[in-house]
């Protein structure tokens, strides 16, 4: 009778502190970079930046925006699945709803279909606008 007492006692610990016999997953490793990153390579972002911008040129959706794209960097075509745009977008130009419009393009232009990738959308600050999956 003592023993059931017991186990009852540790029954109700565990559930109230939270503790759990199955196993949680694995949290979420999701790097958020919050200032633009040094660009090594600035010729090399600017021609990526005019390849996406040619690509994306009969889209139309991004065509008011495409005069402040100035570079896309990153390591998304050697497999890390992260690309830095950068742009001069500033005041009433500079929202989130703009960084998400150019991240889509992107996507689009890289025929993005597993969302693994990882696209990060900087205004004229080098501050973050918008970061997504593509």
């Amino acid at each position: 009778m003592r023993t059931k007492a017991i186990i009852g006692f540790v029954a109700v610990a565990a559930l109230v502190t939270g503790c759990s016999l199955e196993s949680e997953p694995p949290a979420d490793h999701t790097i958020t970079h919050t200032a633009l990153p040094s660009d090594d390579d600035q010729q090399r972002s600017k021609k990526s930046a005019e390849a996406f911008l040619a690509a994306s040129a009969d889209d139309g959706t991004i065509a008011s925006l495409q005069d402040a794209v100035t570079g896309v960097f990153g390591e998304w075509e050697k497999g890390s699945d992260r690309a830095f745009i950068a742009t001069t977008l500033y005041g009433s130009r500079a929202t989130p709803e703009n960084g998400k419009l150019i991240a889509n393009a992107f996507g689009v232009w890289q025929n993005s279909e597993s969302g693994e990738g990882r696209v990060f959308v900087y205004g004229k600050d080098e501050k973050l606008l918008y970061q997504g999956k593509f």
